[in-house]
């Protein structure tokens, strides 16, 4: 599903658009004139339909968080595409090496129903650290900067695309069209890391917004940002969502 010149949504599940496995977040492919970049990875179970819908083989995969539903699939992506490089955020990525269930709260979202019991997440050992400001040109004037936004899961990770014609974010469990967040009772989901990143996600330039669930906006999607930076500026949290 073509949504720009240089954005595909390759993958959605039950909570998007029913493109891919249910379990599915969003992922996307991004395009320059040199190289492509996919961002997310789903939770493992459409990897043939992931590169199909994609046409072409990506040299990176950047992972928002490590969650089953955005960063299960990245073993198998890894395994099919032997040049591709992982990056996650720092605080996730021992986690998503070594399968970490716990740490990944993959053992309450079985609990809870979201992933069947015989879900496992596989381990990952390719993931490496990205750095917050990590740029990587795709070439074209298509660049992605890694935006460090913890909050919703240690080590989460938006990336800022800067193309010539617009900007846009991909902002994976942070926050959705409508300025609503994710805020749920897991080990690593804090409140004030959270309304800080937001805060810092208002200050970007952004045109579009690519979340990982839910709708998309494709214009002025600046004012999303700006009514959760409204709501924690008044103290509060935004409205969460699931």
């Amino acid at each position: 599903m073509r949504l720009t010149d240089h954005v595909t949504l390759v993958a959605s599940g039950a909570a998007g658009f029913d493109l891919s496995d249910p379990l599915d977040c969003h992922a996307y492919l991004v395009r320059g004139s040199r190289r492509s970049v996919l961002v997310d990875a789903g939770a493992g179970r459409s990897v043939h339909s992931i590169l199909r819908n994609a046409g072409t083989e990506p040299d990176h995969l950047l992972l928002t968080h490590g969650h089953a539903d955005h960063a299960g699939g990245a073993a198998a992506l890894a395994e099919h595409l032997p040049g591709l490089r992982v990056l996650a955020g720092a605080a996730a990525v021992r986690w998503i090496a070594e399968g970490d269930e716990e740490g990944l709260s993959v053992d309450k979202g079985r609990a809870a129903g979201v992933y069947p019991d015989d879900y496992a997440f596989r381990p990952c050992p390719r993931v490496e650290p990205v750095a917050d400001g990590t740029e990587i040109d795709l070439g074209g004037g298509v660049v992605l900067r890694a935006v460090a936004t913890p909050g919703h899961a240690d080590g989460h990770t938006c990336y800022h695309l800067r193309t010539p014609a617009y900007r846009a974010l991909f902002s994976g469990d942070c926050v959705f069209t409508g300025g609503r967040i994710s805020l749920q009772n897991l080990h690593d989901c804090r409140v004030p890391e959270y309304a800080a990143s937001l805060t810092r996600l208002a200050a970007l330039d952004v045109d579009a917004l690519f979340p990982g669930h839910h709708e998309v906006s494709l214009a002025r999607a600046g004012r999303h940002l700006a009514a959760a930076r409204d709501t924690v500026a008044r103290g509060l949290m935004p409205r969460s969502t699931t």
